[in-house]
């Protein structure tokens, strides 16, 4: 029976080769979310220097105990039809991704937010109608 001959491992392989273990043992994740809540901001629509249209509001949850309030943030096309069409107090169902994101304020100290990147978002209620016009006197 032959025999493969075996070469020293080096420290760096066995931790590479570990950590490759790891990886593998830690399964696959998911990052979704979904929620059913009412517009609690005007929405904000903006472009990047790219020209990629962004718009955030904020959307008001009944969580377990009390009201949530959550960060959603739109992307492209989905901005534009989220900023012409929603306006606060709507309900819709928002599902997307949580995604943290860090900076450094003005202050120099750091800030963390927390917020939803919006895949579908769904007109739960029939858009408001126009005010009516003041009848003069």
């Amino acid at each position: 029976m032959a025999t493969k001959d075996q070469r020293p491992v080096s420290e760096e392989e066995a931790t590479n080769d570990t950590a490759q273990a790891e990886k593998r043992r830690r399964g696959p994740s998911l990052n979704s979310v979904s929620f059913i809540g009412r517009v609690a901001t005007e929405p904000q629509l903006r472009y990047t220097p790219n020209g990629r249209a962004v718009t955030s509001f904020r959307l008001a949850n009944n969580g377990t105990y009390d009201v949530q309030f959550h960060t959603i943030v739109a992307w492209r096309g989905l901005a534009e039809i989220a900023a012409q069409y929603l306006s606060k107090g709507r309900l819709v169902f928002v599902a997307g991704r949580l995604q943290g994101r860090t900076w450094t304020g003005q202050d120099g100290t750091p800030r963390y937010a927390q917020e939803i990147v919006a895949s579908d978002i769904q007109f739960l209620t029939s858009r408001p109608a126009a005010a009516p016009a003041a009848v003069a006197a």
